[in-house]
């Protein structure tokens, strides 16, 4: 009895020794998925990462274009419009006319949350900023978003003392830093019925008070966009130092 008992517990210890080396080799095996899932998810986020920092430079290039016409309008005194073309004013205005926009295309981000896998992300310091990262970029957005509804008011004022026939006929869209090339903007021909009163805009408060606001507002969201680049650069360093290992 005693041998049949060593038999049936050396029998038992090699069962569970080789459950023991099964379910070690199946968690290994595991891991070594889930870091080669966690490093085409690493992969897959840089793409998004840089991506975005183009955009958002992409972005404050238009805003910084929207400041510096703002300000040189800002500043002209009604009384010296004659001293420049109608051409130079129309251009300047034209250069206003944009309210810029991110389009927040966080697609490997965004599944990556919403599915759960952000647990895949061993680097605990990465897997803080990237949950940190929507709400960095809906703080901007809602500023741009602001600047927006502000342009629209200020597209009205225009309609009552600009010709956009005048504004729009001589200026292609790569002037403004638009994406889809240089090509000529087309209006309705407005004839001689409508012309521009440059020395009325400038004279009119409400106007004035507009146009410095959304030069605020876009100055606003370059710095915050300036932040966010930044920010995005710090997730790439860290994703090139977690793919090099």
């Amino acid at each position: 009895m005693g041998k049949y008992f060593k038999y049936a517990v050396g029998e038992i210890l090699l069962v569970v020794i080789g459950i023991l080396i099964a379910l070690q080799i199946n968690n290994w095996n595991q891991q070594r998925l889930e870091r080669i899932e966690e490093k085409l998810i690493l992969t897959n986020l840089k793409e998004d990462f840089e991506e975005a920092i183009t955009e958002f430079e992409f972005l404050n290039d238009i805003r910084n274009n929207i400041i510096s016409a703002a300000t040189i309008i800002y500043n002209k005194q009604p009384e010296e419009v004659t001293n420049y073309s109608s051409k130079y004013l129309d251009s300047l205005f034209f250069r206003t006319m944009s309210a810029p926009t991110y389009n927040n295309q966080a697609g490997s981000l965004n599944l990556l949350l919403t599915s759960g896998k952000i647990n895949l992300i061993a680097k605990e310091n990465l897997k803080k900023k990237l949950i940190q990262w929507p709400g960095d970029v809906a703080d901007m957005i809602e500023d741009e978003v602001a600047h927006f509804d502000l342009h629209l008011q200020y597209a009205a004022i225009l309609d009552n003392y600009i010709c956009w026939d005048d504004v729009f006929k001589t200026k292609l869209a790569n002037d403004v830093g638009l994406r889809f090339g240089a090509e000529t903007i087309k209006s309705l021909s407005e004839g001689d019925r409508l012309t521009s009163d440059y020395k009325a805009i400038l004279e009119y408060k409400v106007f004035l008070n507009m146009l410095n606001r959304r030069a605020v507002f876009c100055q606003l969201t370059k710095n915050e966009t300036i932040e966010l680049i930044k920010k995005a650069q710090d997730i790439i360093s860290i994703i090139d130092k977690e793919l090099s290992k």
